[in-house]
């Protein structure tokens, strides 16, 4: 027997049907672990195997010629059952999208389709060309002037396809990338032959390839950007202090990944203009803006700036000097209603007229809107605060970061107390659940008062010992205390 005859019965008798038990074994194995690329093999096994093996059969061993009609039409459809195992097989190893399975390998949506089309049409050509003997010269011919006619009606067409390509290639973004095109911002959510889809919260927009080729593009990647918001200020209000006050004004904002210090971006006849630059999500930066400058109207206020519009002033003539002072038209004197307000307090009743006025003359009222922080957990208070509008809220955060509610804090209640300790620093954060005024007094009053009164030193003292013992309980920390304490007995009252 014919050597070759042997080694041919040998394959087909012993390693086709070894190749295809390791086939479904394999099929078997990955069908278990869900992955795509079971199809393609099973195809393989099923589809393309068999007809190979009577091919093989057919012309190695019946010694049957290319030119039998039957071997033809059997090679085709081999053929055919290549190329639906093929595509498989790509959809499997190739994909689009964000990888889900080991060893897939991620290309752009065009270069996807270009492999399939890739595929399709050698396989086509061999079995037209090559298993039929059908001459294409002529249809050659056809095409291409069927070509040229068609690419001169498709001039933009075939530009974006062009374009699309060479930005493939040049990978200046990718999927999820956040770019910006001609001022115009958006998340890059998918690129094809055609064109580059960009999307936002509000809008989606499809820009052709054609037109991105020429376009200027800025690529900010997937992460937070850096963005950055100004104000002005006049210059009646010391730039060191104006800064110091916006350094504050985005503490507790948690969309806020990063923040640089403020600083003065220019001088102006009016005005001095600052800049305030902070990381961020580009989907969240409409919200955090709008928040910022909400904040920015109660921090004005907060810190009696001046904003830099024209006001009506009037004159007046300094009487030893003879200098013309400026002086606001609407000038407010609240130090009297301070003491009033303070001498309605029952925790300041024992304190006599005298040492009330004093509190009054270091007090000064505050403004914050929602959401803002009064005070800061590890951060020295700036004096005690006493609630006169609105109401807050005072957590801590646990061992493991999550925020524990000490106390809801309403009007005519005080936190802060930790100001009168020198170096100790707020063990709670306080923060505004509606718009809040707060009137502060110094630390340096509230101790000179403690010094003068002994009862009122007491009434203190106490209360600072029963607001530890709540921050205690948030904490998880068991003591001799009661685990709950009486809002009645634990609050200042209104006399």
């Amino acid at each position: 027997m014919d050597k070759s005859l042997l080694g041919w019965l040998l394959l087909l008798g012993l390693g086709f049907p070894l190749l295809s038990i390791l086939l479904g074994e394999a099929v078997s194995r990955l069908e278990r672990q869900q992955h795509p690329l079971a199809i393609g093999l099973r195809q393989l096994r099923e589809y393309v195997l068999p007809p190979l093996a009577v091919i093989l059969i057919m012309r190695q061993v019946l010694s049957i010629t290319n030119q039998n009609s039957w071997a033809r039409f059997l090679e085709t459809l081999t053929w055919v059952a290549v190329i639906v195992a093929g595509l498989s097989l790509i959809n499997a190893l190739l994909t689009t999208k964000k990888q889900s399975i080991k060893g897939q390998i991620h290309v752009p949506n065009l270069f996807f389709q270009i492999a399939r089309g890739v595929v399709i049409l050698a396989i086509g050509y061999h079995i037209i060309d090559g298993v039929w003997e059908i001459s294409l010269s002529g249809f050659g011919e056809t095409v291409g002037l069927a070509t040229a006619v068609i690419a001169l009606a498709l001039q933009d067409t075939l530009s974006n396809l062009v374009s699309g390509l060479l930005l493939l290639f040049a990978k200046p973004f990718r999927a999820g990338d956040w770019i910006e095109i001609d001022e115009k911002q958006g998340r890059v959510l998918e690129q094809n032959w055609w064109s580059v889809t960009i999307v936002t919260s509000e809008w989606k927009l499809n820009i052709p390839n054609g037109v991105l080729s020429q376009a200027s593009i800025i690529n900010y990647g997937q992460g937070a950007i850096w963005k950055s918001i100004s104000t002005s200020f006049s210059y009646d209000d010391s730039p060191n202090e104006v800064i110091l006050a916006l350094n504050s004004l985005m503490e507790g904002i948690d969309a806020i990944e990063d923040k640089d210090s403020a600083v003065v971006s220019s001088y102006k006849d009016d005005r001095i203009t600052y800049e305030l630059s902070y990381k961020v999500m580009p989907e969240e930066d409409d919200v955090v803006s709008a928040e910022i400058k909400s904040r920015l109207y109660y921090l004005t206020k907060r810190y009696g700036f001046t904003m830099p519009y024209p006001i009506k002033v009037q004159y007046a003539i300094n009487a030893q000097q003879g200098i013309p002072s400026r002086i606001p038209q609407v000038l407010e004197n609240r130090q009297q209603e301070v003491v009033t307000y303070l001498r309605s307090l029952s925790y300041f009743s024992t304190l006599n007229d005298n040492d009330i006025e004093k509190l009054a003359q270091s007090a000064t009222f505050k403004a914050y809107g929602k959401g803002e922080l009064i005070i800061q957990e590890g951060k020295e208070d700036e004096g005690i605060y006493i609630i006169l509008k609105g109401t807050a809220h005072a957590y801590l955060k646990d061992e493991k970061g999550n925020r524990q509610i000490v106390d809801q804090l309403e009007i005519n209640e005080a936190f802060g107390e930790m100001a009168i300790f020198p170096g100790e620093v707020s063990p709670v954060t306080a923060v505004a659940d509606e718009d809040v005024e707060v009137v502060v007094i110094t630390a340096d009053a509230i101790i000179q008062a403690i010094e003068s009164n002994n009862k009122f030193a007491s009434e203190i003292l106490q209360y600072i010992e029963e607001r530890k013992k709540m921050v205690r309980l948030a904490k998880g920390i068991k003591d001799g205390a009661s685990p709950l304490i009486s809002k009645n007995n634990r609050r200042v009252q209104v006399g």
